[in-house]
């Protein structure tokens, strides 16, 4: 016969076996969840946004087959990889910018051979290699024009936006190719979207006005 304590104890257990199972079926449905909305990724800050513990995502990882993608970072077997996403993942301190923000927002139609980032002054967390250019740029200037934009695959990621990559191309005209360079003026001129008033502003903030006002003078009034 079971006395008090026993029925105590196995009833205790079946509560907490109990609670397990439905914290179990909860952060899954949380995580089928999330890889849905990424169509087929998932990463360890976004678990930790949850607040769902780190052993669920690795439980998951294997029971979805779920490929490691890079550190933190979980795709279907069949998902596209997106480099920007990937690297902006790894790197979230990074912005792009130069050539690989022209080709975000459609201002040039060469892939990047490369990918061009800005990070605060003195962050370097890797020493780049061919694949990587690493600008760096004081706090006034690092915040200013920071836009989400997406991927050619549909990803989100940080870029510095049109005016302000406009800005860096021309105070560093020297640095870019020069046919990337004037067709990103010119399709600049001729876009619907540009916001002339912040051109103005960023070249203000970044003390190069009299260049900018010059070249977009000639660029604005072309044919």
């Amino acid at each position: 016969m079971m006395n008090i304590e026993m029925f105590y104890a196995l009833a205790f257990s079946t509560i907490l076996l109990y609670i397990w199972f439905k914290m179990q079926v909860t952060n899954e449905q949380k995580l089928k969840k999330i890889l849905d909305a990424n169509i087929g990724y998932i990463t360890r800050q976004q678990v930790d946004e949850q607040g769902i513990p780190s052993w669920f995502l690795t439980d998951f990882v294997r029971k979805n087959g779920l490929v490691k993608i890079d550190k933190g970072f979980y795709a279907q077997d069949d998902w596209l990889r997106d480099d920007f996403l990937v690297f902006q993942y790894k790197y979230p301190k990074f912005i792009f910018s130069f050539v690989s923000a022209l080709f975000l927002h459609g201002l040039t139609d060469r892939l990047p051979e490369s990918f061009e980032v800005t990070g605060p002054k003195n962050y370097r967390p890797f020493v780049p290699d061919g694949s990587v250019v690493i600008h760096t740029d004081t706090r006034g200037t690092y915040d200013l024009g920071v836009v989400d934009v997406k991927t050619s695959l549909g990803h989100v990621v940080h870029s510095y936006d049109r005016e302000k990559t406009l800005c860096d191309i021309i105070r560093n005209s020297h640095k870019i190719d020069s046919e990337i360079y004037t067709k990103a003026l010119r399709l600049y001129a001729k876009s619907k979207k540009k916001n002339v008033g912040n051109l103005i502003h960023y070249a203000q903030t970044m003390k190069i006005e009299k260049k900018v006002s010059e070249i977009m003078l000639v660029v604005l009034n072309e044919d």
